[in-house]
């Protein structure tokens, strides 16, 4: 699977591209969840990413709704700046190294979104700072582990007792992120039979729209507002577990 996640080798902090391992899911869902309950408690804290600087690297113009990525750095103090790429540039050249290299003199770290996986690999290998694969994108774990930490919130629990039925297409990247961050951290989850039904399951992830996954819980459809909420601290809790210190 190509890396959604990518640090510099000279970066403190775990590496969560495609190997994840279980004690930094473990780490970032409780800190995604600690981040939740200051919110909701209106003791958000300090803002621990102050004077850091963000860099969103993108091919056009910034759209006219604030992006998800931006409203989480923000909140933890960052500073977030849209740099539109020019025309293309050969990733192998010298060009392309010495942009990545300014844009590492200037950022404290850099999301790209929409470039192919070598330009984000050579980024990441000149710039010196970490490096996201289109952090708040569909396929990146962030959002899997947003998921994750809803059914979680409204009574999942790991072990056989509360099962998660699956409908879609499990090999989604989305899809896959989800099954194996459930089944490190211990929870449950069941595919439908030929019949399309699932037995015994009280939680249930509605992926057939690969747009718009649709939550359930016991009570009822999550809110969809609930789970954008989950991934904004999702994301917060990813920056601060690879932004050096």
């Amino acid at each position: 699977m190509t890396q959604s996640l990518q640090l510099s080798s000279n970066i403190s902090g775990p590496r969560l591209g495609d190997t994840f391992l279980a004690g930094d899911l473990s780490s970032i869902l409780a800190h995604a969840s600690r981040l939740k309950a200051a919110w909701r408690a209106g003791s958000a804290g300090d803002r621990p990413l102050l004077g850091r600087n963000i860099a969103l690297l993108r091919p056009r113009p910034p759209e006219p709704d604030l992006p998800l990525l931006q409203r989480a750095a923000l909140e933890l103090g960052a500073r977030v700046a849209h740099v539109r790429l020019g025309p293309p540039i050969e990733p192998t050249g010298t060009k392309f190294r010495g942009l990545a290299q300014m844009l590492g003199r200037l950022y404290d770290a850099i999301d790209c979104a929409e470039l192919a996986p070598a330009e984000v690999r050579m980024i990441e290998q000149h710039a010196g700072v970490p490096v996201y694969d289109d952090l708040e994108g569909p396929g990146h774990p962030a959002r899997a582990l947003a998921d994750l930490m809803a059914l979680r919130d409204h009574g999942c629990k790991p072990g056989p007792n509360t099962p998660i039925a699956f409908f879609g297409d499990p090999l989604a990247v989305r899809a896959k992120n989800f099954f194996e961050f459930a089944r490190r951290e211990g929870f449950s989850l069941r595919l439908p039979d030929p019949s399309g039904a699932v037995s015994d399951a009280a939680f249930s992830v509605d992926a057939v729209d690969p747009d718009h996954w649709v939550l359930r819980a016991p009570t009822g459809p999550i809110d969809a507002a609930e789970c954008a909420q989950n991934h904004r601290f999702a994301l917060q809790a990813m920056l601060l577990a690879t932004m050096p210190a």
